[in-house]
């Protein structure tokens, strides 16, 4: 039965080892080390600009995937905030003789309190033990990417990604919509992958008079990254619906495509002269 990313929507151990490699348990004992889970080629480097003993190389072309050197890796986490794709953690095997810790971005509110106990879960989301809240991260370097650091037993270390949110409502009660808490500040990343602040677009909007999300993506690249617009689409609506006074229902959306990979002439020459012989 196939598995990985494409078949689970999470990677598999197997896609992990091969694409970004996996610390030996020597490295493990010596300290907190980045575990990189990011099995996609895909156009994405902030990893490798955002550590500071450049232990992360992806090179190019930008499409490779990221490999650690662990003997530079010092597991200062700076890497586990920086991955628009949420795909970095840190793992220190050495916290004690019983228990791991594991490090991980968590954009969710309400934000764990130190001490709390709270449900580990795997990559599928599936719970795995309990664990302990030990710290919560979210300085302004952050970007609004908390990242929270839990201690589990040290059997688990290879397992758990995550904590289960806070707070759910019980099975009868469903969901109830969140009301906006106002205007984004000017200087908020909305585009992630563009690295576009909500200033930008409200420009977009004043100066240029962009009343769709194509519209601003046409003018300040909002929406053209790895993710098409699936995470920041539905801001950029309500940074319009806030300028226009438009309701969120009117604003027509952009159209998703599929990233796509630069292919060089000679790659192109080298596939004539294949099939021609």
């Amino acid at each position: 039965m196939a598995t990985g990313i494409i078949y689970d929507g999470y990677p598999s151990m197997d896609e992990i080892k091969e694409a970004n490699g996996w610390p030996d348990e020597e490295r493990f004992a010596k300290g907190p080390v980045a575990v990189v889970e990011c099995v996609q080629q895909i156009p994405c480097n902030p990893c490798e600009s955002a550590c500071p003993l450049h232990a992360i190389h992806i090179g190019e072309p930008i499409t490779n995937t990221p490999q650690v050197d662990r003997e530079k890796c010092i597991g200062c986490g700076m890497c586990v905030a920086a991955c628009p794709g949420l795909a970095i953690f840190l793992v220190d095997k050495s916290y004690s003789e019983t228990e791991a810790t594991v490090s991980f971005p968590f954009e969710y509110d309400p934000l764990p309190e130190k001490g709390a106990e709270i449900d580990a879960l795997s990559r599928a989301g599936e719970y795995v033990c309990k664990g302990r809240v030990i710290k919560v991260m979210n300085p302004k370097k952050n970007d609004h990417t908390p990242v929270v650091t839990i201690a589990i037993p040290k059997e688990h270390a290879d397992t758990v990604r995550t904590m289960r949110r806070l707070k759910l409502p019980e099975a009868h009660e469903g969901f109830h919509p969140v009301e906006p808490e106002g205007p984004l500040d000017d200087d908020v990343i909305v585009c992630r992958c563009e690295e576009i602040t909500a200033g930008e677009i409200r420009k977009a909007i004043r100066e240029y008079h962009a009343t769709t999300v194509t519209e601003v993506k046409r003018r300040v690249r909002a929406g053209m990254g790895l993710c098409q617009g699936r995470t920041c689409g539905k801001l950029v609506s309500r940074i319009i619906a806030e300028e226009t006074g438009k309701k969120m229902n009117e604003i027509q959306g952009s159209t998703d495509r599929p990233p796509v990979r630069p292919v060089t002439f000679g790659e192109l020459a080298e596939d004539g002269e294949d099939q021609e012989g």
